[in-house]
């Protein structure tokens, strides 16, 4: 593999010097997807999983030999918040409430342990509504796993609860809070109460402080919205005055069909492929092609089992199969898969009408179906 010899899968396959490929895979951007925390979480065999996968993209590859090395798994469906952007605060999803129960995720955290980098123990739901949540964190860990959870915090949590989860081996917390008092918090995250949200953070850092923990990372955002536009400079402040690990502005995704005068003024902070924006997308816009980097990376799973392509849609009718059923070996490969992937590539591969396939990667776009006034896609 060394000395300028053709990067392909089979050279990747025999060579086994992790320093070598960590540093290709690093000169070659094939760290993009993956969280800077979790580089040194990669092993030997996940390394060489993560760099046959990029390559097996950009060949647009539809029957793939590497794995899901990003894995979401959504603990709980059901919020105590109503945020109007989300299908779940709407109340309008149509996949059923349920609990993911503990046995059924260890199942899941067995078939992928070997490869997977990251596990995103959230979607659309808050996480800590699970009982299971921290034993479902000590596994992930046991098996070699960095793990991310994103909370409202918006929880009256019994005693212990808190410094239980802080020494879960939990690696990255993320809480959004979008507003810097109630009135504004309050527009996007209703029914939330950011006294209790603070007074949670606060006790989480004293406790990681206590405990002299790198782990969790704590990471506080806020996502630019109308309302909060004028709070911006001041939420680093008070990032920075609680002692958080990192602090982010981030875009936020809203149904183009139903502008309710979220986004905010600064296009600077509008995704280009919204009417009016000017930052940087993953998406494509309405006609273009731009591969999309879920089909070859990982996948989504609920509550009930149900495998989505990507973490935005929300509609039980999309999925391409139920790990209760299915291995995930076996729905990574099955001809819905392989019909997105060929989205991309050679139409003619093309099986079934998969929503990867009605969405093509323009994931801001009004042509596509929502799931109420979210935006969340369906069928």
């Amino acid at each position: 593999m060394k000395n300028n010899i053709e990067l392909n899968i089979e050279n990747i396959k025999s060579e086994n010097d992790f320093d070598y490929l960590f540093k290709l895979a690093k000169e070659k951007n094939f760290f993009d997807d993956i969280n800077n925390y979790a580089l040194p979480t990669l092993n030997l065999t996940k390394i060489k999983n993560l760099i046959i996968a990029k390559i097996e993209k950009k060949e647009k590859k539809t029957k793939l030999i590497s794995k899901p090395y990003r894995v979401v798994v959504d603990p709980t469906n059901a919020c105590n918040l109503g945020c109007p952007l989300c299908p779940t605060g709407l109340g309008a999803s149509e996949r059923t409430k349920k609990i993911l129960k503990f046995e059924d995720y260890k199942k899941i955290v067995d078939q992928v342990a070997d490869n997977c980098i990251e596990i995103h123990l959230y979607n659309w739901g808050e996480p800590t509504l699970n009982k299971y949540l921290i034993e479902m964190i000590k596994y992930a860990k046991s098996k070699g796993i960095w793990s991310r959870i994103s909370s409202n915090l918006s929880l009256e949590f019994k005693d212990g609860y808190l410094e239980d989860l802080v020494k879960s081996g939990l690696s990255l917390l993320h809480i959004d809070v979008d507003g810097l008092d109630q009135e504004v918090y309050a527009k996007y995250r209703k029914k939330g109460n950011l006294s209790v949200v603070i007074n949670n953070l606060k006790k989480i850092i004293e406790i990681k402080k206590t405990h002299n923990l790198n782990e969790p990372v704590i990471e506080i955002a806020m996502l630019a919205m109308r309302q909060n536009e004028h709070q911006h400079q001041d939420f680093f402040k008070f990032g920075e005055k609680l002692s958080v690990d990192v602090v982010k502005l981030h875009k936020i995704q809203h149904n183009p069909n139903m502008d309710e005068k979220w986004l905010p003024k600064d296009t600077n902070l509008i995704y280009k492929t919204y009417e009016g924006g000017e930052a940087s997308s993953t998406s494509g816009f309405d006609n273009e092609i731009k591969q999309c980097n879920w089909p070859w990376s990982g996948l989504v799973i609920n509550p009930d089992g149900g495998v989505n392509p990507c973490c935005i849609i929300d509609d039980p009718k999309s999925d391409f199969g139920n790990t209760n059923k299915d291995k995930i070996i076996e729905i990574w490969n099955n001809p819905d898969y392989i019909s997105a992937r060929s989205e991309f590539g050679d139409k003619r591969e093309i099986s079934k009408k998969t929503i990867c396939n009605v969405c093509k990667n323009q994931t801001h776009s009004k042509r596509l179906a929502r799931v109420s006034k979210s935006f969340a896609l369906k069928l």
